[in-house]
């Protein structure tokens, strides 16, 4: 798997998730949708990727590591308040944030040899 298309996977089950969440919640509540726009940034980021602009790719893992420290903040908000369900869409987006940071991991040092 290449980091362009686990960007591209993270940047839509981002989108889809965190619309499905806001949609789905009594509260409307803004923090629902954070992770909406971080996957529209990433997706928009994604073409660069593909034609391995180094700046874009570099952009990409820097927003993906925002999102990660957000998500996690998000999961442990969530414990708090004792909303499970929350917590398992928030726990699918940090798997997806983490697998695109480790085969951008990968791929970085695959090419450095």
């Amino acid at each position: 798997m290449t980091f362009q298309k686990s960007n591209l996977i993270h940047a839509t089950v981002s989108i889809f998730i965190s619309l499905w969440m806001y949609y789905d919640s009594m509260n409307k509540d803004f923090g629902l949708l954070i992770p909406f726009l971080f996957g529209v940034v990433l997706l928009s980021l994604n073409n660069g990727i593909m034609l391995d602009n180094i700046q874009q790719r570099n952009a990409a893992l820097g927003v993906t590591l925002l999102l990660l420290v957000f998500i996690v903040y998000m999961i442990f908000d969530f414990a708090r308040h004792d909303d499970v369900e929350l917590m398992a869409w928030f726990g699918v987006m940090a798997c997806t944030s983490f697998l695109s940071i480790v085969v951008f991991l990968w791929a970085k040092m695959k090419k450095s040899y």
